[in-house]
């Protein structure tokens, strides 16, 4: 059995279009080599086909998913990051709206390259489930009303389908 390194506080970065099971799976994940964490609600400033639900709406699903698996304790804050398409401006909001931060969490090759070149580790756990769990497969499930809520914790669909 190998020995996980525990670090103090962690990030994982997610645009939660919407909050699934692979968030979760990123979560509870992120927990295991994280003493606590923060949340970044990313692309927080985008509004469009692709981003349908708001930085509020986003931010109460992580917020029910939290109170419902009673992990409130283990969370430091949640942060909206917006989108800048400048890399090195991205990482100063980033770091100004969580602080220091000791282990990047996640499989976005692009913020990982980011946190990488600034020196800070990132632990690339892998995508569970992707040929079900992708935001954008949900979202077109949805558009489709095709079946979408197996792929979500149930006690988030009310708060989704309003």
């Amino acid at each position: 059995m190998t020995m996980i390194k525990k670090y103090k506080t962690g990030l994982v970065i997610g645009r939660f279009q919407p909050f699934h099971l692979g968030h979760q799976y990123l979560i509870e994940q992120a927990l295991k080599h994280a003493e606590k964490i923060i949340i970044g609600v990313g692309s927080s400033n985008v509004a469009d086909e692709n981003n349908p639900f708001n930085v509020g709406q986003r931010e109460e699903f992580v917020k029910e998913f939290l109170k419902q698996e009673e992990l409130e304790n283990k969370i430091i804050k949640i942060v909206y990051i917006p989108d800048v398409p400048d890399d090195e401006e991205w990482f100063k909001i980033a770091e100004k709206l969580t602080g220091k931060v000791d282990v990047v969490v996640g499989d976005n090759s692009w913020v990982n390259g980011i946190y990488t070149a600034h020196k800070v580790p990132v632990i690339e756990i892998g995508h569970h489930k992707r040929h079900l769990l992708e935001g954008k497969k949900i979202r077109h499930q949805m558009k489709k009303k095709l079946t979408w809520k197996s792929r979500v914790p149930k006690y988030l669909h009310k708060l989704i389908e309003n």
